[in-house]
């Protein structure tokens, strides 16, 4: 069993690195996406939570009868608007989510190199004669924990950023919306 184990570290120590590398640029590209997608959402929540208190504003000017005509219209066109960017700030905020999510597998995949390293260190080193041994695994275990730190490091600044900015202004201007069009009250009640 223990031959087996380091055969496996050995394996991950020639492509443990560069894995961690590809898996930055895939991240790299999953924040551009997720990026432009945010950016789309945050510019369409304004325009429908502003629109929809200029026209509720609007409307409660007119007259009583145009106000019955075309306040109820509009109303549901905005609910119609509103649901159809629900719909599209569930579907593209996947990418943010994934993107946060595989933050996560860089510390992982340090730590990873890290155990795998020492292992290799110990192994080369049963009698602890064997200094080129413990340096080679001390250095996977080292460069590995570093590699994946600094790219998990750089990414969750990003993702803080664009929580901060994009995803709590979302939902702000979502609360917005809701708060200007109250379902009761707006729309009209049938008589019975």
């Amino acid at each position: 069993m223990d031959s087996l184990i380091y055969l496996l570290c050995r394996f991950l120590d020639t492509i443990l690195n560069p894995a961690i590398l590809i898996l930055g640029l895939i991240e790299a590209w999953i924040l551009a996406v997720s990026w432009k997608k945010l950016l789309v959402l945050k510019t369409e929540i304004d325009r429908i939570s502003g629109t929809a208190s200029m026209r509720k504003t609007h409307s409660v000017r007119r007259e009583h009868k145009k106000l019955e005509a075309s306040y109820v219209t509009t109303v549901e066109r905005d609910w119609n608007e509103f649901d159809l960017f629900c719909y599209r700030y569930q579907k593209d905020g996947k990418w943010f989510t994934a993107f946060s999510l595989i933050i996560q597998l860089f510390t992982l995949l340090g730590i990873l190199g890290t155990v795998a390293g020492l292992f290799i260190a110990m192994r080369q080193n049963d009698d602890w004669s064997n200094a080129q041994g413990m340096y080679e695994g001390v250095k996977f275990a080292l460069s590995t924990t570093v590699l994946g730190i600094i790219l998990a490091v750089i990414f969750k600044a990003f993702d803080i950023y664009l929580n901060a900015w994009f995803i709590q202004y979302i939902d702000d201007g979502i609360a917005r919306f809701q708060s200007n069009y109250n379902e009761e009250k707006d729309f009209p009640q049938e008589e019975k």
